[in-house]
């Protein structure tokens, strides 16, 4: 374990010397709720019920599971792992200042293996989009082509939007910061339909209750969760890649899955997932 650490620090310590990622300087953080000594910081979501949700003080769920792995494998124990609240809107901008060490989470609809401010290892997830609807509208709304001259509320920075104009020009779309915002929207009238990752959706239906929601089950295109890190950040995302496919072998994953269909009655499809790893660090 004390080699796996000093390999670790040589191939980390050029590319995040800066970072909160404190193998590479033993500095003590002792802040009041921080844990002492080296600590990283990974940004999540907050309101993906099964996914990746903070409730009553604490985050959990499939990729805070992911997360946790991860962090493991790099030498850090549960004590040193600090979650920080990310939207799709702004994990980008929260890498590339280095608030965050590294973010799992759903990458943004419709968009390739890299980006100007993230470098991505993975993906760990293959969901798909869908749309959540009110159950009163399971006769009215049953896929994409019903939501012409809707209301279809998305989140911002998802890709969810252009997703749904591509296959319904006629849908008008509502951005909103959270998901939880869009539920709102939807269980008071101002929308129609929610588009976005359907493993997500499907946390958001268990969350209120099928008597109130319900996942169409009309789905389309590619949702992918991924660990992003900081653009240019290619040692440590291969690093990851290797502990993504470690623990797919270890049937860790399987695990993981199991816990989130449990609790969400949402499968991956078997046809998708495990997904090979095929990220952008050649």
């Amino acid at each position: 374990m004390r080699r796996l650490r000093r390999i670790l620090t040589m191939a980390l310590c050029p590319l995040l010397a800066t970072t909160m990622l404190a193998g590479c300087g033993p500095t003590a953080r002792a802040t009041a709720n921080m844990p002492e000594g080296p600590a990283i910081t990974i940004g999540v979501a907050a309101d993906m019920p099964g996914l990746s949700r903070f409730h009553d003080g604490s985050y959990s769920g499939f990729d805070i599971n992911v997360a946790t792995y991860v962090a493991n494998q790099l030498g850090y124990a549960k004590k040193q792992i600090i979650f920080r609240s990310v939207t799709a809107a702004n994990y980008q901008d929260k890498l590339s200042r280095r608030t965050v060490d590294f973010v799992a989470a759903p990458l943004p609809i419709g968009t390739g293996a890299s980006s100007a401010d993230a470098t991505y290892a993975g993906p760990y997830l293959n969901a798909k989009q869908g749309l959540l609807i009110r159950t009163a509208d399971t006769k009215r709304i049953t896929s994409t082509a019903s939501l012409a001259d809707r209301n279809v509320c998305t989140v911002t920075g998802s890709g969810a939007a252009a997703s749904i104009q591509r296959r319904q020009p006629a849908a008008h779309i509502q951005e909103r910061d959270t998901y939880l915002q869009c539920v709102t929207a939807l269980l008071v009238g101002e929308a129609d339909a929610i588009s976005g990752d359907d493993a997500a959706l499907a946390g958001l239906a268990a969350n209120e209750g099928s008597a109130y929601l319900h996942v169409v089950s009309d789905t389309f295109g590619s949702s992918l969760h991924a660990i992003s890190v900081k653009t240019g950040e290619r040692a440590l995302a291969a690093k990851i890649d290797t502990i993504l496919k470690q623990m797919v072998r270890s049937e860790t994953w399987k695990s993981f899955a199991g816990q989130m269909s449990d609790q969400l009655r949402y499968t991956p499809s078997s046809k998708l997932n495990p997904p090979p790893i095929r990220s952008d660090n050649g």
